[in-house]
């Protein structure tokens, strides 16, 4: 992978090539829940998650922890990608807008708020152009401090 991603703020859009870089290494519960990251910039960052049975509730629909986890994932991965910095979650305030039983959720991380030390990104989720989740993630940009 490009090590810009990271260690400089992102001056333009991450190529495919870049994409599939941080695809690759985003191996955690991003990758579990099938979090695919489609769009990389200084501005905003965008994704997708296929919603299968794996990820309903007992009522067999999507579980609300997906929703927080897309917010948390696509608004840290943008932080970074503004700061250039390793960024880490303060709070994330998910509201719950609708249900998706299964299709695609796509999601879009905007800045809300850009400091040197705290980011504050909206992230919206959409299921057939319906907004179905929002979440506000307050984030601590960890810079060197030397």
């Amino acid at each position: 992978m490009d090590h810009r991603f990271g260690s400089e703020p992102i001056t333009s859009p991450l190529t495919d090539e870049e994409l599939k870089g941080v695809n690759a290494v985003n191996q955690g519960l991003a990758n579990t829940l099938g979090i695919v990251i489609t769009y990389v910039s200084r501005d905003h960052t965008e994704g997708y998650v296929d919603v299968t049975p794996e990820h309903h509730q007992i009522t067999g629909i999507a579980n609300g922890g997906l929703y927080c986890s897309i917010g948390e994932t696509l608004g840290s991965i943008a932080a970074v990608a503004n700061s250039g910095a390793a960024a880490v979650g303060m709070s994330n305030y998910t509201d719950l807008l609708g249900s998706v039983k299964e299709g695609r959720i796509d999601a879009v991380a905007v800045p809300v708020h850009i400091g040197r030390t705290t980011h504050l990104w909206r992230v919206e989720m959409y299921h057939e152009a319906k907004l179905v989740a929002t979440t506000n993630l307050k984030l601590m940009i960890l810079r060197d401090r030397s």
